[in-house]
């Protein structure tokens, strides 16, 4: 399926408009649209980034270079292999503009800036859509007989968003290899350390077709500090590098992203509570007949059921209460059936479970 349009953006988040409409404190609002570590910013993090404010009256790194050599180390990869930004979603917009491919291949439904960042640097796209009814099953196989001559970049994400699926990192190795030569591989792992199983980041040695983008802001809970990066082969990381703008990290963000790195507590207790978090707001989610789609991440995607209201109502009136919720429509191919919550804490996902319940199961209309 081809793509030529660039549609207006739409995320989660926006926590700061919904208190500014419903005349409330920021911390009134509930934010189940973005998928935030619900265990918070670990406090040496949060420490590092206050302490790295006394260094603002000075230019930061010009290229993060002390968070690469940490980032080397932590994945045990060359420095050279990897290239720090502003959240990875500067690293998205940087890699087509700089790499100018032919043309793209894109598994859906993803993230919608991938698309954006498509567009701008002028490059077509067509696009991969998975099967709900398949559970959003890729097929490695299928996809690379889905790539044309000239098509020269295929993207996806491990897991997906919205649909939180896993991907095998052997079919991702093997894909890799069944593009050598033809295509460059781009693999979103942005929640990939909430099932750290799945990364192939260690592989791109073995692979010089492969490129993995990372995020630090959803696992360490630091969105609003933006930091994120990439690894990928020696000389397509040189070209990036030579074309990134300078100083897109502020000090505070380096400072908290190399203090993320040394979380080792908060990863395993992490790792630890998320998938029972995961476990128990599924079941109460299909206790009130909504399909819910297995996930590897911290969010859900979820299907309403015949009869129940389209998502833009649903979020509409879940927003009045103060909760936000991610309406999965823009998401290409799904649509107002679908809606994506975030894994909260116990506390909260129970709210949301409440206020389902009078608006699933009420008298009155939405």
């Amino acid at each position: 399926m081809a793509v030529r349009s660039m549609k207006q953006a739409v995320h989660g988040g926006g926590v700061a408009q919904a208190a500014l409409e419903l005349g409330v404190p920021l911390s009134r609002i509930l934010d189940f649209s973005a998928s935030i570590n619900p265990l918070g910013i670990p406090q040496a993090v949060l420490a590092a980034a206050r302490d790295a404010l006394a260094e603002a009256v000075h230019y930061p790194e010009i290229d993060a270079a002390s968070l690469r050599g940490d980032l080397a180390d932590f994945h045990r990869l060359p420095a050279d292999r990897l290239l720090t930004g502003s959240g990875s979603t500067e690293l998205l917009y940087l890699f087509p503009r700089v790499l100018r491919p032919r043309r793209a291949l894109l598994v859906t439904p993803a993230f919608s800036e991938y698309a954006r960042a498509l567009a701008q640097a002028g490059v077509p796209l067509d696009t991969f859509p998975l099967d709900p009814e398949d559970g959003f099953r890729l097929d490695p196989e299928r996809l690379a007989g889905a790539v044309e001559a000239d098509t020269d970049l295929v993207i996806l994400a491990n897991p997906g968003n919205p649909t939180g699926r896993g991907i095998d990192p052997g079919q991702i190795e093997a894909l890799a290899y069944r593009l050598a030569g033809r295509a460059t591989l781009a693999v979103d792992e942005a929640f990939v350390d909430f099932c750290p199983h799945l990364s192939v980041i260690d592989r791109v040695a073995e692979h010089p077709n492969l490129y993995v983008f990372r995020s630090l802001t959803k696992f360490y809970a630091i969105p609003g500090l933006r930091a994120g990066y990439m690894a990928g082969p020696a000389d397509g990381i040189a070209m990036l590098a030579a074309s990134a703008q300078p100083w897109t990290l502020s000090t505070p963000a380096i400072g908290a992203a190399r203090a993320c790195l040394a979380q080792v507590d908060f990863r395993r207790e992490t790792l630890e509570q998320i998938p029972e978090l995961r476990h128990r707001f599924e079941e109460g989610l299909t206790d009130l007949g909504l399909k819910v789609f297995p996930s590897n991440a911290n969010y859900l995607l979820v299907r309403l059921g015949r009869g129940a209201p389209a998502a833009t109502a649903l979020a509409a009136a879940l927003r009045r209460q103060g909760i936000l919720i991610r309406n999965c429509a823009d998401f290409s191919p799904l649509d107002e059936r679908y809606i994506r919550l975030a894994v909260r804490g116990k506390g909260e996902n129970e709210h949301l479970l409440e206020a389902l319940v009078e608006l699933l199961q009420g008298d009155e209309p939405l």
